[in-house]
């Protein structure tokens, strides 16, 4: 299954502008009152949006199949459901999580020194 035009509309219009914040937050100086991250936002985030559908018995999974018989052929095949499904909407993540666009390097490896490993010795 692939990603939905939405959903990818969504993730290209919203970059690092979300902590920028609006306008309205912006001070007379041009700097915003709480500097890169608007007032009420958060660094986490606790909910995502939901992969998974229901069905009209209530049913949820990533996918619906039916049995359906073919007509030419006689014999019983598996075709994907797609109509009367309901999105599951947005569910609640175990623990908080950072948000994709944090500004911030979270840990720095420039000064790191990898030592490149050996080529693994050969018996005999």
């Amino acid at each position: 299954m692939g990603q939905a035009a939405s959903s990818v509309s969504k993730l290209v219009s919203s970059p690092i502008t979300w902590f920028r914040g609006s306008d309205k937050q912006k001070r007379s100086d041009g700097l915003t009152q709480n500097g890169l991250i608007p007032k009420g936002a958060t660094l986490f985030v606790f909910k995502r949006r939901g992969s998974m559908f229901f069905d009209e018995d209530g049913d949820l999974a990533h996918e619906f199949y039916c049995e359906e018989k073919d007509i030419h052929t006689k014999k019983v095949v598996m075709r994907q459901y797609n109509r009367n499904l309901i999105p599951e909407g947005d569910v609640d993540l175990p623990y908080p999580r950072l948000h994709g666009d944090l500004p911030v390097i979270l840990f720095d490896t420039s000064s790191l020194q990898i030592q490149p490993s050996s080529p693994p010795h050969s018996a005999g």
